[in-house]
């Protein structure tokens, strides 16, 4: 995996080759980034190809021994022997020096994250042959510098260190943890928290909600069924030797899932809900679970590992539906509603396939103001959509990011309802590749959405004004 230089300005970006219908695209991901287009452009092909990607990034690096190169001759290695010498390391560095960490770390990646056909095959759970001539790859961007980018590399805080730049000085404090752990096995944390110190770019955590969630809520007790049935298999088998023997590898091979990796996780998730209820969010206080709640006029709760819908309508009494007689929008919103509520940190990257399914247009419009509240909580959130409404409702957001708070109060909007225009990154899935749309002080260019609306209204316009002339006549 080599590294490309690109005009990509904030440093890292993906760039993808014959995956799905797509031949060659680049993306490069903002706070918010949107990819519209037709049906069967590539755009979930892209989605679950960088969510494999970043789960791989972020488990691998525990297995940190195969980078024993990258160690030996980068500056960790200084740092590492520091470590052993006096618990903790201060060394003068430059940023300059240190972008070229960067590279020495993508150089070694081959070794240790080789995202080819196989790794491709392994998130859609196809054939290696299926993705023969496919890849992922990271880029590079060229304008890179102190002035540019200040914090190009924060703090990073790890369980055993934290990582701190200042001043041309690194810094490798170790906590209290690791004071009492032997050096050679904190060598892996040590050389991960590095790795996710050099790429702050990367440093996020993916969480898919994906456009099968509503049949997931639907089905996902079945699939525990299933799961609890072949167990019950495999023990009468073992208890039943001496009679025909079927084949364990077998039998499970023939039951198992064939869903892509992101939807396998999102239906782990949706089973470890009752677990998630006793913890709160990073941004629970920012109550942004709450904008769902109005939306669906109810919340949610886990009973008994039951998924149920409360209504709040304030002409009756409440009602409690269990989830899989709900309404498809209930169903389809519930997962980010927990999400939210129990589980989003700030390193997340939070990918919705089509958020604005099931919902009416008003609730589209409530669906983007809900957000870019979670962006400006500290959310990355990258989405695919159809929705016209979604698109312009977040155009208007990033117009209101140039006006105080007054002129929000008088168009009906609050002060978290906007978006900042350096924050989105747009593209149109399109001619087996992305475009990416212009994005200004007025919003970002959606031409897939304008071009339909104008033929739309042309013919409207044709018939309506033959009508009146046959009426005339």
């Amino acid at each position: 995996m080599q590294p490309m230089t690109t005009d990509t300005p904030n440093g890292i970006g993906f760039r993808f080759s014959n995956i799905g219908p797509i031949i060659e695209a680049d993306l490069e991901l903002g706070d918010l980034t949107i990819i519209a287009g037709r049906n069967n452009t590539g755009k979930t092909y892209l989605v679950y190809t960088l969510y494999g990607f970043l789960k791989q990034w972020n488990s691998k690096y525990h297995y940190g021994i195969p980078m024993i190169e990258f160690a030996r001759e980068s500056v960790f290695g200084n740092i590492s022997a520091k470590i052993r010498e006096n618990g903790r390391a201060c060394i003068a560095i430059n940023r300059q020096t240190l972008i070229q960490e960067r590279t020495k770390v993508v150089n070694a990646l081959p070794t240790l994250l080789d995202f080819d056909s196989s790794a491709l095959a392994d998130i859609f759970n196809a054939p290696s042959t299926a993705f023969s001539q496919s890849s992922m790859k990271l880029h590079f961007g060229d304008k890179r510098s102190d002035d540019q980018h200040p914090d190009a590399f924060p703090t990073r805080q790890g369980d055993m260190f934290s990582i701190f730049y200042e001043k041309g000085q690194l810094r490798v404090i170790p906590s209290a943890l690791a004071e009492k752990r032997y050096f050679p096995q904190i060598w892996g944390d040590l050389l991960l928290l590095y790795i996710h110190f050099l790429f702050p770019d990367l440093h996020m955590d993916p969480v898919v909600l994906s456009a099968e969630r509503f049949g997931i809520a639907l089905f996902y007790k079945e699939l525990d069924l299933t799961k609890n049935q072949i167990v019950d298999m495999l023990q009468k088998m073992g208890d039943n030797k001496g009679k025909h023997r079927i084949d364990p590898l077998g039998l499970v091979h023939a039951a198992s899932s064939r869903y892509a990796l992101p939807i396998k996780d999102n239906i782990t998730f949706t089973r470890s809900i009752s677990d998630l209820m006793i913890n709160r969010s990073e941004i629970y206080e920012d109550g942004i679970f709450r904008d769902i709640e109005r939306i669906m006029r109810g919340r949610y709760e886990s009973v008994n590992d039951d998924i149920q819908f409360i209504t709040s309508s304030p002409d009756r009494s409440s009602l409690k539906i269990p989830l899989h007689r709900a309404s498809s929008s209930a169903r389809g919103l519930s997962d980010l509603y927990f999400f939210l509520r129990h589980v989003a940190q700030k390193n997340h990257l939070l990918i919705i396939d089509e958020p604005e399914s099931h919902l009416d247009t008003a609730n589209q419009v409530m669906m983007a103001r809900l957000i870019a509240r979670a962006v400006r909580a500290g959310l990355k959130v990258l989405l695919t959509t159809h929705s016209d409404y979604l698109v312009k409702e977040i155009n208007n957001l990033v117009m209101l990011s140039n006006f105080g708070s007054e002129v929000a109060e008088r168009v009906g909007y609050e002060s978290s309802d906007r978006i900042s225009v350096d924050s989105v990154r747009a593209y149109i899935a399109k001619g087996n590749s992305l475009v990416r749309c212009k994005i200004d002080r007025f919003g970002m260019e959606m031409p897939v959405f304008d071009d339909t609306i104008d033929k739309i209204n042309y013919v409207a316009n044709d018939l309506g004004s033959r009508l009146v002339v046959d009426q005339d006549d």
